[in-house]
């Protein structure tokens, strides 16, 4: 669009030329002078313009396409105003506007540009025209709307994250305190924004005849430094490389606080590696730190995005904070289908995330580690989201773990497959892994060790990744919810009371070991259906009684059977020096990790395999009489009512109290043999019902 030539009086080209405008400059901005009231009365939306004030200088503001329709005038009289000289008049009853000298409009989307902020359109001309993109503000507040805080919606538009940004106001800022707070409330909304803002301070002009220094704005030291002989562009780079780190302290109104940018804002500030360190999951918060995701109270999370909101902003309320938490809760939320551990966010993991062992120092991908490679570890990142990580470093170590070895030594002096199978389980509990599908079973007496291997499970894997229930708490409504997000269960005093429904605890431990996906009712939050990958540890001073009748759950466990006792002869220091020893007893651990690898399954030891079988007969008196009592074969055949009778006869020879009626025997002895049929013959006549697969023994 070609550029229309203006009228300009001469003497209002010469004030131009002393704020260093050029005359290519003056028409590509297109500024005029005007001599006429009614033209100038129609500029401003004013019935009538004082003649008296006449002629004026016009300066027309564009926006980003070229096009407003607004201007601002400077009369060569100027009126006053509560005792004040009104140099400009701006259009009455419109709101401010920013004025983009030519070429800015163009930088305003490229972020990689910087940005100037002066006062005036003479002064962002002089700054513009030398190659410095600069907007030029109808005063230090010109920024915002007159009785808002928020910003004039060309700024709002414009794209402010990592944009350098420089504010050049004038001298007199050094004394004056309206524009240092007018300054200051820039910065907080330019930062609020993400940019990078520096203030650039323009010196004053040297005493007068009076002896008092005057102010200057950009546009006088631009064309102080030309009259030295200083090349303008170097004027004006040597202020913005001498220009200072904005400092913030300003808080605006809480009611201009944007939500969407608030939260982002403030996922920002907890940030790590790319990724925030808070997160919504299933329902609650998760907050990374030292290498795993523990649970936060929702609490917490708020008292952090309040301290975080109350930099910034002033007056805040129960309304403006539960706005933004809504948006967060929406913006830092991992879907409910995750399951811990996995890798989140953009890039994939270097390793499947169920061979990684977290620690305190780094992520340690045991397999690795095994083979001797080198690269076995790489930094700590919330991208790996686990629910468990060691509270401690992970430090190769050569010698072995001494106290820890002599102590099982002692539990188990000729029983070295017991302390194999406990090493090998160890290593079981270091990674999520659940595939074995088993339950570790300690039983002996007390002070026989159990308590400290306990201790030692719980300081290895790290005390906030494991749980203590009772085999009570698990029946009961809310009993699995404490087991999310952990490894590993200690059970340590295993009782069954005659209250409680053992059917349920038997339940619950089947799903858990056996991988399977649970509905967890949670007070005051959502169920959660998830698959707990929480190793299971039962001690016991005796067999507990399960009623299982179909043997299910004995054959999920691994009996460590431990018969000496040490009351009276304790080592009161034991557990002192055994916490000493955890780096070497994870990479004892580790080694059992291995060997369980490679061999595939767990070995029950000799030692515990009397005592297995006999937990099977307190899960399932049925099958004991089976096995006793009954040939299990295809040819075998026995009238139910017989099988029964000899069942109940023998009970009474074990001094069973509570004998199952027919039905219900029939129904255990389904479950105990899933290839029983039933067949239906005569027998004098008469028709009875038969078991086939099962006869009465010889």
């Amino acid at each position: 669009m070609p550029i229309v030539p203006q009228k300009l009086l001469p003497h209002h080209r010469e004030e131009l030329a002393k704020s260093g405008l050029t005359a290519a400059t003056i028409r590509e901005a297109s500024i005029r002078s005007e001599t006429d009231p009614k033209k100038l009365a129609k500029i401003l939306g004013w019935e009538t313009f004082p003649a008296k004030c006449c002629p004026a200088i016009v300066f027309p503001f564009v926006d980003t396409v070229g096009r407003n329709g607004y201007a601002r005038v400077k009369p060569d009289h100027p009126r006053q105003s509560d005792g004040r000289v009104v140099r400009y008049e701006s259009p009455r009853s419109q709101p401010n506007q920013i004025y983009l000298p030519p070429g800015v409009p163009d930088v305003l989307a490229d972020p990689t540009q910087a940005l100037l902020f002066t006062e005036g359109e003479k002064k962002s001309l002089c700054v513009a025209q030398h190659d410095f993109p600069c907007i030029g503000l109808v005063g230090v507040y010109g920024w915002k709307a007159k009785d808002d805080e928020a910003f004039l919606p060309a700024l709002d538009r414009t794209e402010w994250e990592n944009r350098p940004v420089y504010i050049l106001f004038d001298s007199d800022i050094a004394t004056n305190g309206d524009v240092q707070a007018a300054e200051s409330r820039l910065v907080a909304q330019l930062e609020n924004r993400g940019a990078r803002v520096k203030v650039c301070r323009i010196p004053e002009r040297p005493a007068g005849t009076d002896g008092k220094p005057t102010k200057q704005g950009i546009d006088d030291y631009v064309v102080a430094q030309v009259a030295k002989g200083v090349d303008p562009k170097e004027a004006i780079r040597k202020l913005l490389d001498a220009a200072e780190q904005a400092t913030n302290e300003v808080k605006f109104p809480a009611k201009n606080a944007d939500a969407g940018r608030e939260a982002d804002s403030f996922l920002q500030a907890v940030g790590h590696d790319g990724l925030p360190t808070l997160r919504s999951w299933r329902g609650g918060w998760m907050r990374w730190s030292k290498g795993n995701y523990d649970l936060t109270p929702p609490s917490e999370a708020r008292a952090a995005l309040v301290r975080h909101l109350d930099k910034k902003f002033s007056r805040l309320s129960s309304h403006v904070i539960g706005n933004v938490l809504e948006v967060l809760r929406a913006k830092a939320m991992l879907a409910a289908r995750i399951e811990p551990p996995a890798w989140i966010g953009d890039k994939p993991g270097p390793w499947p995330a169920d061979e990684i062992l977290a620690a305190r120092n780094g992520l340690v991908h045991i397999p690795s580690f095994v083979a001797g490679q080198k690269n076995y570890i790489i930094p700590t990142t919330p991208r790996f989201f686990t629910t468990s990580a060691l509270d401690y470093d992970f430090q190769v170590r050569a010698l072995p773990p001494k106290t820890w070895i002599t102590f099982l030594s002692q539990l188990w002096p000729d029983d070295s497959a017991s302390i194999n199978t406990l090493q090998e389980w160890m290593g079981y509990c270091l990674t999520p892994d659940t595939r074995q599908e088993k339950i570790l079973l300690g039983v002996g007496p007390k002070r026989s060790g159990k308590g400290t291997i306990a201790r030692v499970h719980r300081n290895l894997i790290g005390a906030s990744n494991c749980c203590g229930p009772t085999l009570a708490s698990l029946s009961q409504n809310f009993g699995l919810w404490p087991l999310l997000g952990k490894s590993l269960a200690i059970i340590s005093d295993a009782r069954l009371g005659g209250r409680m429904d053992s059917q349920i605890v038997v339940e619950r431990l089947l799903s858990i070991s056996g991988e399977d996906a649970i509905t967890i009712d949670r007070k005051f939050l959502e169920p959660v259906t998830a698959r707990l990958t929480t190793r299971l540890i039962i001690f016991s001073n005796e067999l507990p009684r399960f009623g299982d009748s179909s043997g299910a759950l004995a054959g999920r466990m691994i009996l460590l059977r431990m018969t000496r006792s040490f009351f009276g002869q304790e080592d009161l220091d034991l557990g002192n020096k055994l916490r000493a020893e955890l780096p070497e007893i994870l990479l004892w651990a580790i080694e059992g990790w291995r060997r369980l690898r490679e061999r595939g399954r767990f070995e029950q030891p000799k030692s515990g395999k009397e005592m297995l079988d006999s937990l099977e007969d307190l899960c399932s008196p049925i099958s004991q009489f089976l096995r006793e009592e009954c040939l299990v074969n295809d040819g075998q055949r026995i009238a139910r009512c017989n099988l029964y009778f000899s069942y109940v006869q023998w009970a009474n020879g074990q001094g069973r109290k509570h004998i199952e009626d027919e039905a219900e025997f029939g129904r255990h002895l389904r479950a105990i043999l899933p290839n029983l049929k039933d067949a239906r013959f005569r027998v004098k006549g008469k028709v009875v019902r038969f078991y086939v697969g099962v006869g009465k023994g010889v």
